[in-house]
């Protein structure tokens, strides 16, 4: 045999050799995509829908059905009565007055924030098939999404409108019978619907209904869609510097800035009363400025970290800077869409634990005394009998 037939020898058992292999790697990569072999040896390629959706379910989307469905609808049913109770409450005719209103009002918001949660993120987990519904998808675009926010932010705002109102109260003592009555708070109140609702106009036109449906394949297109403004520059650029740097941002520094100065101030007219008060009536100063800094801090905190660990994710779930893990802020972002919530249900707690006259007048609601005891005599053993009056994003003292 010469050199010219070995060569051609040796080029096809190499030819052959990487055919077989070639051809067991892709049965080889048949066999973990789901081929299936019968007893002839036949192959047969069936879809294994358990498998992909499995794959579909990464921990994010996990995290994000866990918040919509199951952690989320807990808060709304403990925060629609606790609400409900607020509203019951403040509109007594004991509690009446300025901040009484603006309580009202966020009690209102919050309410709606929470109903429309259910609406359109609770539903949308539990049944994703809506997003093939027409008339849901109508709902949803024309209704459901831009009313959520704008329960949101008037409830953000309605933070502001207390905390305004007790820094004049607190800090501007001679302006506080000229703007701190009802009168003004309605007008406030009122100036902060219109304000929040003109604003949020935008999220009108975020989301469509695509009534034509087209076949494409196998597959019919979604009955909701998102509008090109939404998916366009215009619309990043509105959600970064319009909702979260003014709706958000803006009364977040707002609420912390004015509960530092009132507590600044309590703090100072507490130490010169002091001084011209016997040992015993010093010392329910200090109760009650403990109480009052304690009441603050609480309350600005988890307003602050709750609503402004929301604003910070859905900035980066937004923008998706680079050099950023995107499953990372994708989960993130699921835990931090839970602040609204929680933020918007944990207000009568805050009342109860902080305001001894919103106890007082529960207690008058729902009445037994052993109840009272039970519930509020830590609190009121705490708080002594001089407590003061200041402010937060939710609750008053001494109220």
């Amino acid at each position: 045999m010469d050199g010219a037939t070995l060569g051609s020898v040796v080029d096809l058992v190499t030819t052959t050799a990487a055919a077989i292999l070639n051809s067991g790697n892709e049965h080889a990569g048949s066999g973990h995509e789901g081929a299936v072999h019968d007893g002839r040896g036949h192959v047969h390629m069936e879809e294994k829908r358990d498998s992909t959706m499995e794959a579909m379910l990464t921990t994010a989307q996990r995290m994000h059905w866990a918040a919509s469905a199951v952690i989320g609808p807990i808060f709304v049913v403990l925060g629609l009565i606790g609400n409900i109770f607020s509203l019951i409450i403040w509109t007594r005719p004991h509690m009446r007055s300025s901040t009484g209103r603006y309580l009202t009002a966020l009690a209102i918001a919050d309410m709606g924030v929470l109903i429309w949660f259910i609406l359109v993120d609770t539903l949308r987990s539990l049944h994703p098939e809506l997003e093939n519904d027409q008339a849901y998808a109508a709902f949803f675009a024309y209704l459901g999404y831009p009313v959520f926010f704008l329960f949101v932010v008037c409830s953000i705002w309605f933070m502001v409108g207390v905390t305004v109102d007790r820094f004049i109260m607190v800090c501007l003592i001679t302006k506080a019978k000229e703007y701190c009555n009802e009168r003004r708070a309605n007008v406030g109140i009122f100036l902060i619907c219109g304000l929040c609702f003109l604003i949020n106009l935008p999220h009108f036109w975020s989301f469509e209904v695509n009534w034509e449906r087209l076949k494409v394949g196998n597959t019919t297109e979604a009955a909701l869609l998102k509008t090109p403004f939404q998916e366009g520059e215009a619309g990043l650029r509105y959600e970064f510097w319009i909702h979260c740097i003014f709706l958000v941002l803006v009364p977040w520094f707002t609420v912390f800035t004015l509960n530092l100065l009132i507590i600044s101030k309590i703090s100072k007219s507490n130490r010169r009363m002091s001084s011209k008060k016997t040992a015993e009536s010093a010392d329910k100063s200090r109760r009650s400025e403990n109480q009052v800094t304690r009441l603050l801090l609480l309350v600005t905190f988890s307003f602050l970290v709750l609503i402004g660990f929301q604003c910070i994710t859905q900035c980066f779930y937004m923008i998706m800077p680079d050099g950023f893990d995107v499953s990372i802020i994708d989960e993130a972002f699921a835990i931090a869409k839970l602040g609204v919530i929680i933020n918007s249900s944990i207000n009568f707690v805050l009342y109860c634990v902080s305001g001894r006259r919103f106890r007082h007048e529960l207690y008058r609601l729902i009445g037994g005394k052993r109840l009272e005891h039970a519930l509020f005599s830590y609190s009121d053993h705490s708080s002594g009998s001089g407590s003061g009056t200041g402010t937060s994003g939710t609750g008053t003292t001494g109220m």
